[in-house]
């Protein structure tokens, strides 16, 4: 389903830092880079730009290696040991044989390169640098993504409930869950194909999306034509916001409707996190396993196309 190859990969203009204690190397540089159309901020010893770097955020470094006040190895060590997002770094030196090229990896450089330079040599490496970067962020995201219909996928459905049921517990608000699932939907896969299928899959997920506040709340493919969605921050103490939960699983319930693909219909379980005594991932699954029972009534009691909350006194 997805290309990785290089020509996939769109070029990004970086935000650049170069450090050189020599104004005609940090000038040549700075130049060049923007040339390459990327934005450029220059430093003339690694504590100056240890201090830029905390006020502003950088996605490349590229630092000479002897310097006054702060080397260059000193200044690698310092970014990667004390930034959270730390930057790519190319280390530059005229002095190869002082610095090893092992060493200054180790350190936590990405490459290395030796004065003299041209600018064929140090575009090459920073596009690569960059290349790379943009192949690992993808990769990243399709590490959690469902590959048909885009949405986040189960397993990074747990990293997710588990931030919010923490957050829940924290701020005492509420998390509701719903599971969702496409009433006879394999009878739609059999009387208009499978391309159908997926066509429909992909069309529901775009709806959840739109449903859903964005950035607030989380829609998930299970698998298959299940699905789930977090709903967070609706209400707190002794009005969690079930109203709130039921209209926004009647809206979603609604919009699959007016999309008119017969015999299909959904039902939507729907659950509420509270906090037990014990470990707050057993608190998760319960949440989890009542939002499926609630599921499970709507199909096997109500026959589909329509919502159930599960009330805590229900059994199972």
């Amino acid at each position: 389903m997805y290309n990785l190859n290089h020509t996939s990969i769109k070029f990004v203009p970086q935000n650049i830092l170069v450090v050189d204690d020599e104004q005609q190397v940090c000038e040549f540089l700075a130049e060049a880079l923007t040339f390459l159309g990327h934005s450029v901020v220059t430093a003339g010893n690694g504590q100056e730009a240890l201090e830029k770097l905390d006020k502003e955020t950088f996605s490349l470094v590229i630092a000479d290696m002897d310097m006054p006040v702060m080397d260059g190895m000193e200044l690698i060590r310092n970014i990667v040991s004390g930034n959270s997002r730390t930057p790519d770094i190319i280390a530059i030196t005229g002095h190869s044989m002082r610095y090893r090229y092992t060493d200054v990896v180790a350190a936590g450089a990405v490459d290395f390169i030796t004065k003299p330079f041209t600018l064929n040599e140090l575009e090459a490496k920073v596009n690569r640098i960059v290349r790379e970067r943009q192949m690992r962020i993808e990769l990243e995201r399709l590490a959690v993504r469902d590959p048909l219909t885009g949405l986040y996928n189960r397993r990074f459905f747990q990293k997710v409930v588990h931030r919010e049921a923490i957050r829940s517990v924290r701020y005492r608000t509420s998390l509701f869950m719903l599971y969702l699932d496409v009433d006879y939907f394999k009878e739609y896969n059999d009387q208009h194909g499978h391309n159908a299928g997926d066509a429909l899959l992909i069309r529901f997920g775009e709806l959840l999306n739109a449903s859903i506040r964005n950035g607030v709340d989380t829609a998930f493919r299970f698998g298959g034509d299940e699905f789930t969605v977090l709903l967070t921050s609706l209400g707190s103490g002794d009005d969690p916001g079930l109203e709130q939960a039921m209209m926004v699983a009647e809206r979603i319930r609604e919009n699959y409707n007016k999309l008119c693909q017969s015999p299909t219909t959904l039902s939507i379980g729907l659950s509420i996190f509270t906090k037990g005594d014990g470990e707050i991932q057993e608190d998760i699954d319960r949440m989890t396993h009542q939002a499926d029972l609630a599921l499970y009534h709507v199909k096997n009691e109500l026959h589909g196309d329509n919502i159930h909350f599960f009330q805590q006194q229900e059994s199972g």
